[in-house]
């Protein structure tokens, strides 16, 4: 009897630490800055990322403050707890599955998405300590002639998009990582726009406070819209 109960306690025992190891619920701070004009705009944001459901939902510090939930399929809904109200659309390109964390958390970052876009590599090659990969876009998107990915110790570090050799439209600069066992994420994300008029928009996102768990632990992870919100066009949104 005390050989089965021992039994049985290895078993429970390796099951939770399995499901620790694979935790769907992943947590995190985000906080993005954009300089732009000489003019900075600032937005902090909690994401709560469902990895079984493939379900984002985030919630935005603003004025009024609101929430939006995000599934695979471009689904977006967007709640305003203040009024109750809530708009719905479906746009492909919002689909959780083609953000930064859904391919950071599944260690989908050999092309950071660039494959899901339709880019084909047409390069690999090391220089130096880094490892560069070169990809072309498909027919149908004009204006970007080459992405450049350079990766250190397997890990993206940098992204180049350019319209020529001399012509380059966005530079990204991934920084900072750490390690949460199953996946690891750049804490600093730099991005460099150049637009016509020889200026930039440079974004910095940095996250914080992130918490990967086997347990739902916050409302946000299975977060429900008042059945009886009522339901506005994206045009009258906030």
């Amino acid at each position: 009897m005390i050989q089965k109960i021992g039994i049985l306690l290895i078993a429970c025992l390796a099951s939770v630490l399995v499901k620790a190891q694979t935790g769907n619920y992943i947590s995190l701070k985000q906080k993005t800055e954009v300089l732009e004009n000489r003019k900075k705009a600032t937005k902090e944001v909690d994401l709560y990322f469902d990895k079984e459901k493939q379900v984002i939902t985030k919630y935005y510090y603003s004025s009024p403050d609101f929430v939006t939930v995000v599934n695979p399929f471009g689904e977006v809904k967007t709640y305003y707890p203040e009024s109750n109200e809530v708009a719905y659309e479906q746009v492909p390109e919002l689909s959780s599955k083609r953000t930064l964390i859904y391919y950071f958390a599944n260690n989908f970052i050999e092309d950071l998405g660039l494959v899901d876009e339709g880019f084909r590599l047409v390069s690999n090659e090391f220089e130096g300590q880094y490892y560069v990969t070169t990809w072309q876009p498909p027919s149908t998107l004009r204006g970007i002639v080459t992405v450049k990915m350079v990766f250190e110790n397997g890990l993206p570090v940098y992204s180049e998009y350019q319209a020529s050799e001399e012509n380059i439209l966005k530079k990204i600069y991934y920084a900072n990582y750490k390690d949460f066992n199953q996946f690891r994420l750049p804490m600093n994300i730099v991005e460099i726009s150049y637009v016509p008029s020889k200026d930039s928009i440079i974004s910095r996102t940095t996250f914080s406070d992130v918490k990967v768990s086997w347990s739902d632990d916050s409302p946000y992870f299975n977060f429900k819209i008042p059945e009886d919100a009522k339901p506005i066009s994206k045009s009258e949104s906030k």
